[in-house]
C-alpha cells in the first residue's frame, strides 16, 4: 500500500515496553494521522525506569495502552491515538485490516508469530523491531504482508509446528513452549532501535516495498550497520494459497452462513472445560492458548485443566450457529473465513 504523506498513516503498535514507548514517541513526531495502541498488561513501578511516557502522575495500575493513548493525545494531537488494552490474539480484525503497517514492540515468539499471521492473512506489511540483550546491538525487519516472507518464514519447521500447536490446535499440546520474554536492555538502544524501525519503515511504506528485509546494527566493536533480503519459505503455512474470504459478524453467525458452510477463525477457542482436581467443569470461552498458559479453575484455583469442546470453527447446522461472536468469547470486530464445512462430532 503506497502512503506518500504520514498524516494520512494508519498504523498500529503492538507490545507498549521500552521499545513501545519509542515508537509511540517516533511515530508521534513523524505525524502519522491514526495509531492503534495495543498491551494486555497495566504500568508497574519496574516499568517507570526504562518507558519514559510512563512517568506521569496516577500511571501505575492503569492499562499501559490507555496511559499512552493519553500521553500520545496531550504531546501529538495532531495524530489520533487509540488504546486496546488486550492481547493482539484478541483484537478483531476489522481493527487492523487496511493499516499501512503494524510496528511491533513485543518480546515474546508467540506474540511474533500471532502478529505475522495476522499480516499475512490481512495483506498488511509489519514492522518488527528486535534487541539484543546480550550486547549493544538489534535488528529491523519488514514483512510485506502475503506477497513476501514473515517471521515464521525464518524458523525450523519444527520450531513452527510447535508454535502453532500451541495457539492453533483444538487438542491440547503436549508441551508448550518456552518464552523467557522480558527485555533487559538499555533505554537508550530502545530509542535506536525504535527510531531505525519508524525510519526505514517509513520509506519502505512511501515505497510501497513488497520484498522482506531485515536491518542489522551492532554498536559494539566492529560498529556494523547491514541490510538483508529474506527470502519467503515456501513451506511456511502462513503462506499458503487460495482466496480468502473474510466477512465480519454482526449477529448470529447463522446470519453470513449458507447450509453446508461454517465461519472459521484463526485462534482455538475452548468453550467447555473440566478441571482435574475437584471434577467442576465450567465455559472458560477464552482463546485455548491463553486458557493453556493462565487458566485456572474458577472453583478450587487448580491449573490441571482438561478442555472438552475447543473450537476453530462454527457450522451452519449446529446449535451454537444462533450465537453471536462474543457469546462464544470472540472480540465483536473480528472477521470470518467462510468455508463448505465438514462433517463434526458433538464432543463427549
Amino acid at each position: 500500500m503506497r502512503a506518500e504523506r504520514p498524516e494520512s498513516w494508519r498504523v498500529a503498535v503492538v507490545g507498549l515496553g521500552a521499545l513501545g514507548n519509542e515508537l509511540v514517541r517516533e511515530l508521534g513526531l513523524l505525524g502519522v494521522g491514526e495509531a492503534l495502541l495495543v498491551d494486555p498488561d497495566v504500568v508497574e513501578e519496574a516499568n517507570l525506569a526504562k518507558c519514559a511516557l510512563f512517568r506521569r502522575r496516577g500511571a501505575c495500575g492503569r492499562p499501559k495502552a490507555e496511559v499512552l493513548a493519553e500521553v500520545g493525545q496531550e504531546w501529538f494531537p495532531r495524530t489520533r491515538w487509540l488504546a486496546v488494552a488486550a492481547e493482539v490474539a484478541d483484537v478483531g480484525w476489522q481493527k487492523l485490516a487496511g493499516r499501512h503497517a503494524l510496528f511491533a514492540g513485543v518480546d515474546r515468539e508467540s506474540a511474533r508469530l500471532e502478529m505475522a499471521r495476522i499480516a499475512t492473512r490481512l495483506d498488511v506489511p509489519l514492522c518488527d523491531g528486535g534487541m539484543d540483550t546480550a550486547g549493544a546491538g538489534g535488528r529491523v525487519s519488514w514483512y510485506p504482508g502475503r506477497e513476501g516472507a514473515c517471521h515464521g518464514c525464518r524458523l525450523t519447521a519444527a520450531r513452527r509446528r510447535e508454535w502453532l500447536r500451541t495457539w492453533s490446535s483444538a487438542a491440547h499440546p503436549c508441551r508448550v513452549p518456552e518464552e523467557p520474554g522480558g527485555w533487559t536492555a538499555t533505554p537508550t538502544l530502545a530509542a535506536m532501535t525504535a527510531a531505525l524501525q519508524v525510519h526505514f519503515a517509513a520509506e519502505w511504506i512511501r515505497r510501497g516495498e513488497r520484498e522482506a528485509r531485515s536491518v542489522e546494527f551492532r554498536l559494539d566493536a566492529p560498529l556494523r550497520l547491514e541490510e538483508l533480503r529474506l527470502p519467503l519459505n515456501e513451506a511456511c503455512p502462513f503462506h499458503e494459497g487460495g482466496q480468502w474470504r473474510l466477512v465480519p459478524v454482526e449477529g448470529p453467525f447463522r446470519a453470513v452462513l449458507r447450509e453446508g458452510e461454517e465461519a472459521c477463525w484463526e485462534w482455538a477457542v475452548c468453550l467447555r472445560a473440566r478441571c482435574l482436581e475437584c471434577g467442576g467443569e465450567w465455559s472458560p470461552r477464552q482463546r485455548a492458548a491463553k486458557l493453556r498458559r493462565e487458566g485456572a479453575c474458577p472453583a478450587c484455583g487448580s491449573r490441571r485443566l482438561l478442555e472438552l469442546d475447543t473450537r476453530c470453527a462454527v457450522a451452519y447446522e449446529e446449535p451454537l450457529a444462533g450465537f453471536q461472536p462474543p457469546e462464544l468469547g470472540l472480540p465483536p470486530d473480528h472477521l470470518y473465513s467462510i468455508r463448505k464445512g465438514r462433517k463434526r462430532e458433538e464432543p463427549a
